[in-house]
């Protein structure tokens, strides 16, 4: 859950880490977060996503960004690689204030959140399920991907879930506004990610004819509409034919999950301002109070591996965080594939990487790669000395690493992003191996 929803007026205060309480500093050292990416927030740009790009010729395009960029009286261009993504180089600027964000053509998304989106290879048709879908933003780009091509008769759908009702309902706001006719492919549930067991959609759950024709047949097998329901269970906001007994009794695993998974948000720039505003105090509270540094991980091992079990196999699941802590990206990642094999779970590597200006990057005095005009993708941490192996008890595991290079990391200092981790894992087979709750932890 990375999107922050746009609050206006707080973009205009600069955040510095020196205003920081000390656990918070204590978090990011212990984490070895450099505090210096919270100075980058005024320096990145605006990232906003054009709404159904693909139905636009070149010229509406280069129109509508003509348009943007007139009314922003700044330079606004696409993102290299990422399909209908824009940088608007003015920060502070409100979406609000722009005539494109008020007839529902753009909407506020950092890139990274579209590259853990763009990692699933999402195809028209594709069932897919959105773990932990607040704020709403990649939820509502996937219903834009899963929507059928013209003339197809295969129909996707998008199932997210959110154990907050606050939360549940701001996506069903982000849909309801601006989802339009897509609106039609997605459900939303309130549920606990680690449980919840609702399978995808059966086929044809769109064609009004064939839903008439199963709720007959289950009628007389004696069942009533009331009693499948009550088995079921009932997404709390879907469209009237995903809210159906047959569409909520669907047996099939998802073709793709997204597990963009509960976390401390260090890495989400635009979170982490808010509490300029809302007060210091409560940024130790909520981000590292309460043990939250700890238990963390072990939620995001269960969301993970709840994921997993309800994706089928040779599908893909994206596992995302925006935090740059260690121990919620690559620790959680490595005890996944501790659980599972070589021959059942692969980190694949993420398509939209290929397409990044890496090679007109210069390494600078860190050894890092310097922004020039693209979003550039850092490699995974892992141990780098025999003594750093032994501390975090992975002397014989280093094989889980070597598995895990292909995923990436997305540093604010390097990225010209918001901070995050991506890892896009291939479910070669399927177990049914059953793990008990202390299993499922992290590194």
């Amino acid at each position: 859950m990375t999107d922050a929803p746009e609050i206006d007026g707080m973009d205009s205060y600069p955040v510095s880490s020196a205003n920081f309480p000390p656990d918070f500093l204590d978090f990011l050292k212990t984490n070895h977060i450099d505090p210096r990416i919270y100075d980058m927030h005024h320096k990145l740009p605006r990232y906003v996503r054009i709404l159904n790009h693909t139905h636009l010729s070149p010229s509406q395009t280069r129109h509508l960004i003509d348009h943007i960029q007139t009314e922003a009286n700044c330079p606004v261009t696409p993102v290299a690689g990422i399909p209908g993504f824009l940088a608007i180089a003015d920060h502070s600027l409100r979406l609000s204030q722009l005539a494109a964000n008020k007839q529902k053509q753009i909407v506020g998304i950092d890139v990274s959140s579209g590259i853990a989106v763009l990692a699933l290879s999402v195809e028209p048709g594709d069932n897919v399920l959105d773990l932990c879908c607040a704020p709403g933003a990649k939820l509502l780009y996937l219903a834009e991907l899963v929507a059928s091509k013209e003339g197809s008769n295969k129909k996707g759908s998008v199932t997210g879930v959110d154990i907050a009702p606050h939360r549940a309902a701001t996506c069903r706001g982000i849909i309801t506004k601006y989802a339009g006719q897509n609106k039609g492919h997605v459900r939303i549930y309130i549920d606990d990610g680690t449980t919840f067991d609702a399978k995808a959609p059966p086929s044809y759950w769109w064609d009004p004819a064939m839903v008439q024709a199963k709720m007959k047949e289950t009628s007389s097998q004696g069942m009533s509409k009331r009693h499948m329901r009550r088995q079921q269970g009932v997404p709390w906001f879907a469209a009237h034919l995903l809210s159906t007994p047959y569409a909520i009794g669907g047996t099939d695993l998802y073709d793709r999950v997204l597990v963009d998974a509960e976390c401390t948000h260090d890495g989400s720039l635009a979170h982490i301002l808010k509490y300029k505003n809302w007060g210091w105090d409560q940024l130790e509270t909520q981000v590292v109070g309460m043990e939250r540094p700890s238990s963390v991980p072990v939620l995001q091992s269960r969301l993970l591996e709840n994921g997993w079990r309800l994706l089928r196999p040779g599908g893909i699941l994206v596992y995302s965080t925006c935090s740059l802590s260690r121990n919620q990206n690559e620790l959680v990642l490595a005890g996944f594939l501790n659980r599972h094999a070589e021959d059942e779970a692969c980190v694949e590597p993420i398509d939209g990487l290929r397409r990044f200006d890496l090679e007109n990057s210069e390494a600078n005095v860190n050894g890092q790669r310097e922004r020039v005009g693209a979003v550039v993708a850092s490699p995974i941490w892992s141990p780098q000395t025999e003594a750093e192996w032994l501390e975090y008890g992975l002397g014989d595991k280093r094989h889980l690493f070597a598995r895990m290079q292909n995923a990436a990391r997305f540093d604010p200092l390097v990225s010209n992003t918001s901070g995050m981790f991506i890892a896009r894992i291939r479910k070669l087979r399927h177990s049914c191996k059953q793990f008990e709750q202390e299993e499922l932890v992290p590194f």
